[in-house]
């Protein structure tokens, strides 16, 4: 009996076969993040598509991106086309390879390349094949009004909305915000010291299919790693703090500002929805072993990523609780940087 369970056991371990998983070549792209919105001018950052068993390094963030481009947009009026050249922003603001209009900073406010309704394409040359796209401005449709209500499981603040979808219309909504500004207490130095975060990030992405010409209340969760309302202030406190002046050996204290959220409620076209939302949707089930995986839906024509009509309506938004804002933020008050 025992011969025979060894002959089984070296018949089994004989059988097995070693297994390579050779994972298949993925061809480099130019990946586009691209936008165009009334009052700015377009802009455009440039990166490529990275190998998911590719290693990543020190070198990998500096590599990412293209640096040397040729960057055109353009737009038929009367039957002319009427174009700019995108270069990227100088120095402070080239921590990122941003490619714009720099004749935007020159005409003290007055852009009116960017038009509502007008439809508007893009090429690019560099040392990856050429790629093309074409975006729409669509119409904007702002929110009724928004303000700033406690949660109570929380303990903190939620932004909330009421939005009238207008009848009969497809309208395509895409949501970002960021913290614009948040005051923070250094006991090292019993400072007050300012911060904010560089880019909007990405709330929700979808269409009015189900809720076409109806008025409804909402609200705006903070996006993923960001740090509006932050639930671990509890803003029924004072907003001052305390400490021991060194200088005078006596208590002392500061006052610190409510955070500041800037939030961007914009209409974008069908086919930039539709990456936006595989975006949203990616975002949804990272790092779940039993979702299903989807590639992102794309606008570019050779490369990958997005070529986006944004119809804006900013809102900045101070969270105390019960302000109500029912007017938009003006564009003159905003920056090309507040925009990215």
């Amino acid at each position: 009996m025992k011969n025979k369970l060894l002959y089984l056991f070296i018949l089994l371990v004989s059988c097995q076969d070693e297994i390579t998983i050779n994972p298949s070549y993925v061809e480099t792209k130019l990946v586009v993040e691209g936008s165009i919105e009334p009052g700015f001018p377009p802009y455009v950052i440039l990166t490529k598509n990275e190998g998911y068993f590719d290693p990543i390094n020190i070198n990998t963030y500096n590599n990412l991106f293209v640096n040397n481009a040729n960057v055109t947009v353009w737009k038929f009026l009367n039957g002319d086309s009427i174009g700019v050249n995108l270069e990227r922003l100088p120095a402070p603001f080239d921590t990122i390879p941003i490619y714009t209009d720099l004749n935007y900073f020159n005409n003290n406010g007055n852009y009116d390349f960017s038009q509502v309704g007008e439809t508007y394409f893009l090429k690019i040359e560099s040392n990856f094949p050429t790629v093309t796209a074409n975006t729409i401005i669509p119409n904007s449709t702002p929110l009724d009004c928004l303000w700033v209500e406690e949660n109570e499981e929380f303990e903190g603040m939620d932004i909330r909305a009421i939005y009238s979808d207008p009848p009969s219309v497809q309208n395509n909504i895409i949501i970002k915000s960021k913290l614009y500004e948040t005051w923070r207490f250094d006991s090292t130095n019993n400072s007050v010291d300012k911060y904010s975060e560089d880019l909007l990030r990405i709330i929700d992405a979808g269409s009015d299919i189900l809720i076409d010409g109806q008025s409804f209340e909402t609200f705006f969760p903070k996006p993923p790693d960001n740090d509006f309302p932050d639930p671990t202030d509890n803003y029924k406190k004072s907003r001052w703090k305390k400490f021991n002046n060194p200088l005078t050996n006596l208590e002392d204290s500061v006052f610190l500002s409510h955070d500041i959220v800037l939030l961007k409620f914009s209409q974008i076209d069908e086919a930039s929805l539709k990456f936006w939302r595989s975006l949203v949707r990616q975002f949804g089930t990272n790092g779940n072993p039993f979702s299903e995986p989807a590639n992102l839906v794309t606008n570019i024509d050779g490369g990958l990523g997005c070529w986006t009509g944004n119809a804006p309506s900013y809102y900045k938004i101070e969270i105390i609780e019960n302000k109500t804002y029912t007017n938009t933020y003006p564009l003159d008050s905003l920056s090309i940087l507040d925009i990215l």
